[in-house]
């Protein structure tokens, strides 16, 4: 069995510094706040909200089913589908920069980005 040496050991710490100097910036810059949340249905853009005014809105889906969001305190999220299996309802409240809502049924995807 070989022991490792010291420049092995220096190499390994090197290495693990680096992957986490990567991760926590990653981290970071991915996990921010958002400002905004942008409302897609079938690819187009239809809305753009702002994540520090609360509103409620309901979205028509390509097929004609709805999407009832509800923006407050900076959060976003879906009370109310009328697809079957409400996985959009299930995701629960968004507002990091990294965070989506997608109702596939109605082709509805909410994303939220942060304001440059």
């Amino acid at each position: 069995m070989k022991v490792l040496g010291k420049r092995d050991m220096i190499l390994a710490a090197a290495i693990l510094l680096i992957a986490a100097a990567v991760f926590g910036f990653n981290y970071v810059s991915h996990r921010a706040p958002a400002a905004t949340a942008q409302i897609s249905v079938d690819g187009k853009v239809v809305r753009t909200l702002d994540l520090s005014k609360d509103t409620e809105l309901t979205v028509t889906g390509a097929g004609g089913g709805t999407n009832h969001l509800i923006v407050k305190d900076g959060e976003i999220w879906c009370s109310e589908a009328s697809c079957p299996d409400k996985v959009c309802v299930h995701q629960g409240k968004k507002h990091l920069s990294s965070d989506t809502i997608v109702c596939l049924p109605n082709k509805m995807i909410v994303t939220i980005t942060r304001k440059e």
